[in-house]
């Protein structure tokens, strides 16, 4: 009877084991491939489909029914959320130790700067 308690035991504990693994790596894949994915769209000098993709909804919607003034307001909000979110890549960048090396860092924070720039020339004057 013991022996089929430490067996089941035994069994219970690699499975809440491999159960926890599988967790932290579908979370891994959430969050940092994620924002990975997002650092390599940005880089490049666009603004991530996963960011403006409620935004440009809600622009058509109102452009569709001829609201141009809400839209316009939308699409400013768009920018400054779009702008807050690089800041926060920005610092994600700074601290995190997924980087290759001090090296790359410089490079993807010099790139970021750059696409910062080109929104900020570029954004306003889409209106």
């Amino acid at each position: 009877m013991i022996l089929l308690l430490v067996i089941m035991y035994a069994i219970s504990l690699l499975l809440i084991m491999l159960g926890s693994i599988w967790c932290m790596n579908v979370f891994a894949k959430k969050y940092i491939g994620e924002k990975h994915l997002v650092l390599e769209e940005v880089t490049n000098g666009e603004v991530p489909e996963k960011w403006s993709r409620q935004y440009q909804m809600k622009i058509k919607n109102l452009e569709a029914k001829g609201n141009t003034k809400k839209a316009s307001r939308i699409e400013k909000t768009a920018q400054k959320s779009y702008s807050k979110k690089l800041q926060r890549l920005v610092r994600y960048i700074q601290k995190t130790n997924l980087v290759e090396s001090e090296e790359t860092r410089s490079i993807l924070l010099s790139d970021l700067e750059k696409t910062r720039r080109q929104w900020r020339n570029q954004l306003p004057n889409e209106e």
